[in-house]
């Protein structure tokens, strides 16, 4: 799908990754991009990117903050970027970071995912990007949970898909590594940089690509997948 002159809902936009990808989608020629966040000193300096960005208020979490956003029109691509994760040993971490994780990951990509797609239905024409994580197809133990709720996205995706494609609304979930984010701070794996990981994830948006790795790294994990699952389980049993 080509992005210039389309409108753009990107969620998370605050920093990292959606930061990322509202200055390249910006660049792009994005006729607007509509930048989701939760805190006002993140849409001011969003503000400040470039004149076809619009920050809004949106916690996808609320019922309240995406019907308000839905209520600004249809969006042409929607990318569910917002994401929190939690790490540690699933039987021992904090629950209530285990709750978040399913809240926003997975229910707050239904949520969003739900109010905009009727716009796209309406026009007969759509996008709907998730980001997940190479980790969606073999866990890695450091972000146990959080790899687990990718999984869930990954496979919600494909329903998606099933339910839309009639409508000419294509539905791609995007999987890199780990990038170097605030979010990943605490984890001690290779990482790739964000603006790295947001020029490929428009590179597979013009595509259309079929829920596609995103970096050798990732590539090279779902390669090994397919060639020995189990040995490749054993050896990221290590980052815990």
């Amino acid at each position: 799908m080509e992005i210039e002159g389309k409108r753009v809902l990107v969620s998370g936009a605050g920093r990292g990754l959606g930061r990322a990808l509202v200055a390249l989608l910006a660049e792009a020629g994005a006729r607007e991009i509509v930048a989701g966040t939760r805190r006002p000193e993140a849409r001011e300096a969003l503000q400040a990117l470039a004149s076809n960005v619009t920050p809004v208020q949106l916690d996808v979490t609320s019922d309240a903050d995406v019907a308000a956003v839905a209520q600004m029109g249809t969006m042409d691509i929607l990318i569910n970027n917002a994401g929190f994760a939690g790490f540690g040993n699933p039987l021992t971490m904090s629950f209530a970071d285990v709750e978040k994780e399913i809240a926003v990951n997975y229910l707050g990509v239904l949520r969003l995912t739900r109010a905009i797609v009727p716009g796209m239905i309406a026009q007969g024409d759509g996008m709907i990007v998730n980001i997940a994580t190479a980790f969606s197809k073999v866990n890695l133990p450091l972000v146990g949970t959080y790899c687990a709720t990718k999984s869930a996205l990954l496979s919600l995706g494909q329903a998606m898909r099933a339910y839309l494609s009639e409508y000419n609304v294509r539905v791609i979930t995007v999987m890199p590594t780990t990038i170097d984010t605030d979010m990943s701070s605490g984890a001690d794996v290779p990482k790739m940089t964000k603006e790295f990981a947001a020029a490929e994830i428009l590179a597979a948006i013009h595509a259309e690509a079929h829920d596609p790795p995103i970096g050798d790294e990732a590539k090279s994990i779902l390669d090994e997948f397919a060639k020995d699952p189990v040995g490749l389980e054993k050896m990221l049993m290590k980052y815990k």
